[in-house]
């Protein structure tokens, strides 16, 4: 096969969904930004971008999913051998080029210019140590589990590295272009927090929950870039807060544009509103204990969620219902009569509870005051489990206790937000498989069942076949109800009209907006 073979297969999802969404409410325009916070105005700076993140991230580990934020900012440290463009289709990025000379094999040629922030080059070596950290025995990456597909990974030169798949794996490629599979200097991997990447920037310095401050490396692989000398990230945990910066001037971009605020951004000159509708919420649940370890309890909660409720209140209509698996309309893995496997249905709900011999239950609902989406689903569903006998008490931490939390088990259930990573329907192994301890997935889960299906939709490379795959995945999922989904809604980005090349993926792979850094530019 040849040459950067810019692998599309699986990309399902519609484009139409890019250009969803109108907020509601305008932009409190008056609303002033507090003396504290207006030390941050930096953004006038010529070459500097300041950027308002929704919460500090927890950590920087490379391999670890620790949050959207926290993504957003490790990719200007970190990068992979592949990535994906604006359209989502794969990319070089480490590596020059690759091929696939059979079904089962690729082998990648890296970039001779290639360092480290460093100054040490990347080899292949740096490759397979990166890789086997990934997929070792006692791993927490994030991406372990797809890459359970490699059989073998050799150095066949310094800069070209060969690995084989224990059979065909048509999302293999795809797992290589995300941001979990990033490549670090292989001679100082013992310290998590403190592994060196080869992303366009150095972290200059830090002010734990306050800011980041990345400065250019000069060195970076890609002539002419990145295009902006420093970047600022500076924490506003406040929607009000981070709007009122951006009108202020305080900051140059902000992410979680409230929903609210939508439609008053996108009028105001001088501001853009970027955003989509690739992202999703849904609940997990704890199966190692609770009283949730019962699927057909699941299955009321699943039932008992009118999800009209929280587009309206949580997201002021800019979302839509997600009552099934998250497949979009335009996808050809999306079977109609599997659309709704969760109805509304109270007194079905009710009926779940009594077979389930589930009377007056209580449950602890784990979201965060963090996000005020998060906490506002929690309540609108507090209300509607109440109305079948769920008693439930909710959970509010701050974002970085709430992800410890969830990846320990300590909760019975949890409010999520998430997306895929991919753009093809293997993503959906984050949700339903087997895997390390994460705050994304349902704690303890291990569905022999569900693993089987999505390890045979990973490996086949039929299209037909595949729709048949995960057609059944989704009647495996009605039943068990390993999570279940509440609705999509509108992601945004506020950007001020002097930052010029920055521009949010599709709908898809909106959650890999921190690429965007790289020719991201200040007039």
């Amino acid at each position: 096969m040849a040459n950067n073979r810019n692998t599309s297969e699986g990309r399902y999802f519609s484009k139409g969904r890019r250009q969803f969404l109108q907020g509601s409410a305008a932009i409190g325009a008056g609303l002033l930004v507090p003396a504290a916070l207006s030390k941050a105005a930096t953004a006038a700076a010529p070459g500097t971008i300041t950027y308002a993140l929704s919460a500090y991230p927890p950590n920087l580990r490379p391999f670890d999913w620790s949050g959207q934020a926290a993504v957003t900012v490790k990719a200007l440290l970190f990068r992979g051998l592949l990535c994906f463009d604006e359209k989502g289709v794969v990319q070089p990025e480490l590596a020059e080029s690759w091929e696939q000379p059979d079904p089962r094999t690729y082998r990648f040629k890296l970039r001779p210019n290639a360092t480290f922030q460093n100054g040490e080059p990347v080899m292949a070596e740096d490759v397979k140590a990166s890789f086997d950290a990934i997929r070792g025995e006692k791993s927490t990456a994030y991406v372990r589990q797809a890459f359970q597909a490699v059989e073998t990974i050799a150095v066949e030169d310094p800069k070209t590295v060969r690995i084989v798949l224990k059979q065909p794996t048509p999302s293999f490629i795809l797992a290589l272009a995300g941001q979990m599979a990033p490549i670090v200097f292989a001679r100082k991997m013992d310290n998590p927090d403190a592994m060196i990447g080869a992303g366009p920037y150095r972290l200059e310095s830090s002010e734990k929950g306050v800011s980041l401050t990345f400065k250019a490396r000069t060195d970076f692989y890609r002539p002419g870039q990145p295009a902006t000398e420093t970047v600022r990230f500076v924490a506003y945990s406040d929607d009000s807060l981070r709007i009122a910066a951006l009108n202020a001037g305080d900051v140059d971009i902000i992410e979680y544009v409230p929903w609210q605020s939508m439609k008053g951004l996108s009028q105001t000159k001088g501001l853009t509103l970027q955003n989509s509708l690739g992202s999703f919420m849904y609940v997990a649940f704890n199966l190692k204990e609770g009283p949730f370890v019962d699927p057909k309890v699941r299955r009321a909660v699943a039932h008992a969620v009118k999800r009209e409720d929280i587009v309206k209140a949580a997201f002021f209509g800019a979302g839509k219902v997600l009552d099934g698996v998250p497949l979009p309309a335009g996808s050809p893995y999306a079977v109609a009569e599997l659309e709704h496997l969760w109805p509304y249905d109270p007194d079905r709900a009710r009926s779940l509870l009594k077979e389930a011999g589930a009377q007056n239950v209580q449950a602890t609902l784990l979201a965060t005051s963090t996000y005020g989406f998060h906490k506002d689903i929690a309540e609108i569903m507090q209300q509607h489990l109440a109305a079948i006998g769920v008693q439930v008490k909710l959970s509010l931490p701050e974002w970085g206790v709430r992800v410890s939390q969830g990846n320990e088990g300590r909760y019975h259930f949890a409010i999520n937000g998430g997306g895929p990573d991919l753009g093809d329907p293997d993503d959906l192994t984050a949700f339903f498989g087997s895997g390390s301890d994460s705050y994304r997935r349902s704690f303890g889960l291990s569905d022999p069942k569900l693993d089987d299906l999505l390890n045979k939709g990973r490996h086949e490379s039929d299209t037909g076949a595949r729709v048949k795959i995960y057609a059944d995945l989704q009647r495996a999922v009605a039943d068990s109800v390993p999570v279940t989904f509440l609705n999509f809604r509108a992601q945004g980005w506020g950007v001020r009209d002097r930052i010029k090349g920055f521009k949010v993926l599709s709908d898809q792979m909106n959650n890999q907006v921190g690429m965007a850094f790289d020719t991201a530019s200040a007039s």
